[in-house]
């Protein structure tokens, strides 16, 4: 018989990036303030509104389920399975383009521009997160950082000759 989930371990596992959050919150209170609209086919950025913020949803909730069985602020093993094989830090991937999406949606240029400042703070904090993920798992970790980009996978271009082809470094 299984036993019931610990909602208080998955629950503490989201993490919500409070540099997001209060961009958003930023962007709401701007536009509010001084109104400033994306322009553009507003058909075309909703659409491609609509897909971010989905597509960052099911990228959280993937990340999520991936690390349903560790706690993420003291880990006693590295997640690299589900979403975390193809980035080490997809639930914060998940949420940047959640806030694109809404950002997209509401038409709000203040939101998209906070985006880029919200992501830099994410990024110190990945950094950080790095470092202690590197003193508690010297060898898994190391491995993991060679095999397994930062935030965005990479493409995989194809065969040619037999041969893999791989983007320039």
């Amino acid at each position: 018989m299984n036993s019931p989930p610990d909602w208080g371990r998955l629950l503490s596992n989201i993490p919500l990036p409070e540099q997001n959050l209060a961009s958003i919150a930023a962007g709401v209170a701007l536009q509010r303030l001084m109104p400033l609209r994306l322009g553009g086919p507003h058909l075309l950025v909703r659409t491609i509104g609509a897909a971010s913020l989905v597509a960052g949803g099911a990228t959280v909730t993937w990340a999520w389920l991936a690390a349903r069985n560790t706690r993420l602020a003291r880990p006693d093993a590295l997640v690299t399975a589900g979403p975390y094989a193809l980035s080490r830090n997809p639930m914060y991937v998940g949420w940047a383009l959640a806030h694109l999406g809404v950002g997209l949606l509401r038409d709000d240029a203040w939101m998209v521009a906070a985006l880029p400042v919200a992501s830099g703070a994410v990024h110190r904090g990945v950094l950080r997160e790095e470092e202690v993920l590197a003193a508690w798992f010297p060898a898994e970790f190391s491995q993991d950082r060679l095999s397994v980009p930062r935030y965005v996978p990479r493409l995989r271009l194809g065969w040619r000759a037999g041969r893999p082809l791989h983007p320039r470094r």
